[in-house]
């Protein structure tokens, strides 16, 4: 026999495995998503009190850091800027 008809016969006898673990893999999707649904009954959402607090923090530490990336460009570039003149 040679490689290809090896390789067929060996296609032949993994599809009905294919077939079965299609079937196990479908159940586990169901049981996935059933599980997910049932991990969101048993999350305690925050009330709007804490979102807005958190999100105020947030927004207010994103900002901080910001101006101070922003400071540390602008001396870097003048300290290149300098040594650039010099040279």
């Amino acid at each position: 026999m040679g490689d290809s008809e090896i390789k067929n016969e060996d296609v032949k006898q993994n599809e009905p495995r294919q077939k079965e673990k299609s079937a196990k893999d479908d159940k586990k999707k169901g049981s996935f998503f059933k599980n997910v649904k049932a991990e969101f009954h048993r999350v305690i959402w925050p009330d709007k009190d804490t979102i807005m607090k958190e999100t105020t923090a947030v927004v207010v530490v994103t900002v901080i850091l910001g101006a101070v990336i922003a400071l540390l460009d602008f001396v870097i570039k003048l300290g290149i800027d300098k040594i650039i003149q010099i040279g």
